[in-house]
């Protein structure tokens, strides 16, 4: 089991880079992924959010993190599953890689922010 401190340095670096790469090449990466530039920029700000407070970040906060983009991934990647495109204007990532991905790093914070052991 991962701790939240490793959660949120690795999944806020994956998630800042997918949301970089979303926006970088909307062409053919951003097709295979559902990535609209919304979900891009969210992805980059929550990414960009979540890799500080693992850098940076106190142990509770960096739970409290991993807890909070654990869920948000989960929801985001149950949405995007059953088809709803954005949420208020907001556009979500809808191909099957993106709610892979968004289920997985969900599953994983939520993993780390309420099982994992503090260090």
């Amino acid at each position: 089991m991962m701790n939240p401190r490793a959660f949120a340095k690795i999944a806020g670096i994956v998630q800042t880079l997918l949301g970089v790469a979303g926006a970088a090449a909307p062409g053919a990466l951003g097709s295979m992924m559902g990535a609209q530039m919304g979900g891009s920029g969210l992805n980059i700000l929550s990414g960009a959010l979540l890799s500080y407070l693992g850098f940076k970040g106190n142990a509770a906060n960096q739970k409290l993190g991993a807890q909070s983009l654990g869920v948000v991934n989960l929801i985001v990647g149950a949405l995007g599953a059953f088809g709803l495109t954005s949420i208020a204007g907001i556009p979500l990532n809808t191909g099957a890689v993106s709610v892979a991905v968004n289920v997985v790093i969900g599953l994983w914070g939520l993993a780390a922010g309420f099982l994992g052991k503090k260090k």
